[in-house]
């Protein structure tokens, strides 16, 4: 994967969600202001709805559709959900006028809840567009037809479920949009004209939902099209490395995690064991080769991935490379690239790889054979190692290792996800303070204010060697 032509979709991406979100703002401020006054208690909600509307058109699209994971759209759009019900109930509380409001908040949240753990328990995902926006519909046209509801605040609910409704569309999102359109904006001229609402703000109350629901599509329909190509590219990699058919792939891609998951649990390896858990990776390197595979082209890895890669320099290890995707990216970029990883069919994809792109790569597997490159090579300038450390029992002898290779003023970059989960049993717990480690061997750790946040979980760290004179070689 060519990095520089990600992070150009990435900026563009951004760029196309900002102007749609600079347009919803317009179209909502142009509609306020043809409304005249409105109370504190429905302008907040519709600020608030607004605003959420915003963030999520300028964010959510590439999310989900830089993945090959099908489910990862229905996962998300209940989760949102999940957590739309309680800003239901604070935006309820708000606009209540008395005891009817509070019944229409209830049942509204009711019906949420209600639609929400159907979809999970009996509707089929390729339905979640239109079940959702059925289902978000419904009590919408019964909030702005049965009662005087703010027509505007209607308007910025049905753009947020018309947005929620086209993000996991996974098929023609422009006809979707048009349906939801047509459908919408018939609600919205026919609650305008019980209102007596001018011709003018009508058309904006329409406009704000059209402004959504196309932009929306536009966004969807150039994540979905980037993704294919990724797909397509990562496939033909794969067909040309193992000779497996596109359907065995995609089938791999799919259920490889799991397998790892029940093999891991199967093997009944102790955590200390040291020599059966490479023996372990080694003998489900196959398996390992399409999970790494098919997370690669996910978003999150990918903005990861593009983040990391910013703090390369000089000479550069990745420890536990997998299938090369970093380090042959460094390579790409002109470093002084070295791979490390147990033996196995992820190496020889890396090597693979390497080979067909002309990338200069050092395939490494034993520590001493490292230990040895490093001091030939006077260190290295940077350590990657990612996705790694939480296999291997010993983390504080890791850390030790890795620190030793840093050339003076070097930097390791690394994560250590916390523990063990359900998906990933082979996960180590180790509870070790990584701080208090490194620190205690002069690194000097460089946080973001983000990451300096108390409540903010952190898993990904960063540290700098002493500057120091390293001891010439030996002649």
């Amino acid at each position: 994967m060519d990095y520089a032509k990600r992070q150009e979709f990435l900026n563009r991406s951004r760029m196309y969600g900002a102007a749609v979100a600079l347009l919803l703002i317009a179209t909502a401020a142009a509609c306020l202001s043809t409304s005249g006054a409105h109370t504190a208690g429905t302008a907040f909600p519709i600020a608030i709805t607004i605003v959420a509307l915003v963030i999520s058109v300028w964010y959510s699209p590439d999310y989900l559709h830089l993945t090959v994971n099908s489910g990862k759209k229905a996962r998300w759009e209940i989760k949102i959900r999940w957590r739309l019900i309680p800003a239901v109930l604070v935006l309820g509380a708000l606009m209540a006028g008395g005891s009817r409001g509070l019944i229409l908040m209830a049942t509204a949240a009711a019906w949420l809840t209600g639609a929400n753990l159907l979809a999970r328990l009996a509707v089929p995902s390729h339905y979640f567009p239109a079940y959702f926006w059925g289902t978000d519909f419904a009590p919408l046209a019964a909030l702005l037809l049965a009662t005087r509801s703010d027509l505007l605040l209607g308007a910025a609910l049905l753009a947020a479920a018309a947005h929620l409704s086209i993000v996991v569309c996974e098929k023609n999102p422009f006809r979707w949009a048009a349906i939801i359109s047509i459908s919408g904006g018939l609600l919205l001229f026919l609650a305008a004209s019980q209102r007596g609402a001018s011709l003018k703000f009508s058309l904006l109350t329409a406009g704000l939902l059209l402004v959504s629901a196309l932009g929306t599509a536009c966004l969807v329909h150039r994540a979905h099209r980037h993704n294919a190509q990724n797909i397509r590219a990562a496939i033909a990699e794969l067909i040309e490395f193992t000779g497996y058919s596109d359907e065995r792939i995609r089938h791999l891609w799919s259920v490889s995690n799991q397998d790892l998951a029940k093999n891991w649990q199967a093997a009944g390896i102790p955590e200390n064991d040291r020599e059966r858990m490479a023996q372990w990776y080694r003998d489900n390197s196959e398996l390992y080769l399409f999970a790494i595979d098919g997370y690669n082209l996910d978003y999150k890895r990918i903005r990861s991935n593009l983040r990391m890669l910013k703090f390369a320099n000089g000479a550069c290890l990745d420890y536990g490379a997998g299938n090369g995707e970093l380090i042959l990216e460094l390579a790409r970029r002109g470093h002084a690239a070295t791979y490390f990883d147990v033996e196995g069919k992820t190496m020889r994809f890396a090597r693979h790889r390497a080979r067909q792109q002309g990338l200069a790569v050092e395939f490494l597997h034993s520590k001493q054979d490292l230990a040895a490159a490093a001091e030939e090579k006077r260190g290295f300038d940077t350590v990657f190692s990612f996705d790694v450390l939480e296999h291997l029992p010993d983390l504080p002898g890791e850390l030790d290792f890795l620190s030793s290779l840093l050339n003076p003023g070097g930097l390791l970059v690394f994560d250590v996800p916390a523990g063990s989960t359900k998906s990933h049993p082979m996960h180590l717990n180790h509870n070790l303070d990584v701080r208090a480690h490194l620190a205690a061997k002069g690194l000097e750790e460089r946080r973001n204010l983000l990451q300096r946040l108390p409540f903010r979980k952190q898993e990904k760290y960063l540290f700098r060697a002493p500057v120091r004179q390293r001891p010439a070689k030996s002649s």
